[in-house]
């Protein structure tokens, strides 16, 4: 199966309940009701949104109440399908949408990169947390294979609920937990993921593949091609940008690990919101994959940071960024076709999406007014 598709993601806290029950059981129960395609929930480890406070496991700031992030990918009319419910369960939270195009089993040996803005790409591979390639874990054998294909990064990011092979699957301290899902998430130059994508087939038993084009803006302090641009207007944008950090827990600066850092200095200056994830296993550049490293007092851990803003703010924070990660991470950029924050009765943006030949038009028209 190749197919195009959106990609829905949910940014909300996990204290969030529906009644008495938590919001994240009747979000994925809701996925499970609509028989999703792909699901996936995973628990942040820092951030803050529309409440302006950071929640963080950090000592001593650790909070009760941390991030998660709930993902979902099928066809246009399935995710649409479920959006009203998502409304109704998620009234303290981002919701956003991205184009997705969706590859399962053999066809992607086959599927290329959709047209886009930015010259690289971004691979996102799932499977289960205990799928096996031959005696080593599955998803280890895939980062191995991203790495010699010539990807700039690759982070491992453990689900602990999802819809994976056809059947909901949660993970508990007296189960296997051997069909939870986890998302590998790759990118680089579209040349080298293509490449990995060939021999995916070989190392998994069914493997489901999500291709986008994105830009790599910085790669370990060297600028590779600039922000994308669109006309911001003083209302609400045409669309809004997401802006993706990939390093690890060890990588530090001001005496702190860079997600931090990133977090408190993006919040100082009113950034909408962002997200952590801690990984499970990863690298960058040419590291070896690695997770945490025995009788070592810092997490080597890889960290995945999403910060979603209008475009026009994003680039009024870029010195800080940029700043920020001087010497360490990988850092994309995509434009957010759709973007809805809510608190209560207070709403910023909606969640019909533009489409990907109306948001490359409004970047060639901005690039085209823009040109020296």
């Amino acid at each position: 199966m190749i197919g195009a598709g959106l990609k829905l993601d949910v940014y909300f806290g996990e204290s969030l309940r529906v009644g008495r029950r938590p919001a994240s059981d009747v979000l994925m129960d809701c996925f499970e009701r609509h028989e999703l395609a792909v699901a996936a929930l995973y628990r942040g480890v820092e951030g803050f949104g529309i409440g302006r406070r950071i929640h963080t496991e950090r000592f001593p700031d650790i909070s009760t109440d941390l991030p998660l992030v709930a993902e979902a990918i099928d066809t246009r009319e399935r995710i649409e399908g479920v959006l009203g419910e998502v409304d109704s369960i998620i009234d303290r939270g981002l919701v956003t949408l991205e184009h997705s195009h969706l590859a399962v089993g053999e066809d992607v040996r086959t599927v290329d990169f959709p047209d886009g803005v930015g010259s690289a790409a971004r691979l996102t591979i799932y499977c289960g947390r205990g799928e096996r390639t031959g005696s080593a874990q599955s998803y280890r054998a895939v980062v191995d294979l991203l790495r010699e294909r010539g990807a700039s990064g690759a982070t491992v990011l453990l689900g602990v609920d999802g819809m994976h092979g056809g059947a909901r699957r949660r993970a508990g301290l007296l189960r296997r937990n051997v069909d939870v899902p986890m998302a590998i998430i790759a990118v680089g130059a579209a040349d080298a993921l293509r490449g990995a994508l060939g021999t995916l087939p070989g190392v998994l038993r069914v493997p489901i593949a999500n291709l986008e084009r994105i830009a790599v803006v910085k790669h370990d302090g060297e600028l590779l091609e600039p922000l994308p641009m669109v006309a911001d207007p003083d209302d609400e944008p045409p669309v809004w940008m997401a802006l993706r950090v990939y390093t690890r827990a060890s990588a530090h600066i001001h005496g702190g690990p860079i997600y931090t850092t990133l977090t408190r200095e993006l919040r100082r200056a009113g950034g909408a919101g962002i997200t952590t994830v801690r990984g499970e296993w990863g690298f960058s550049s040419d590291e070896r994959p690695s997770g945490d490293r025995i009788a070592t007092l810092a997490s080597h851990l890889p960290t995945y940071t999403v910060f979603v803003d209008r475009p026009r703010k994003i680039a009024e924070l870029w010195p800080i960024v940029d700043e920020i990660t001087a010497r360490h991470g990988v850092v994309t950029a995509a434009f957010v076709p759709a973007y809805r924050e809510r608190a209560g009765a207070v709403q910023h943006g909606g969640l019909t999406p533009e489409s990907p030949e109306e948001i490359a038009r409004l970047y060639r028209a901005h690039a085209a007014r823009n040109r020296p």
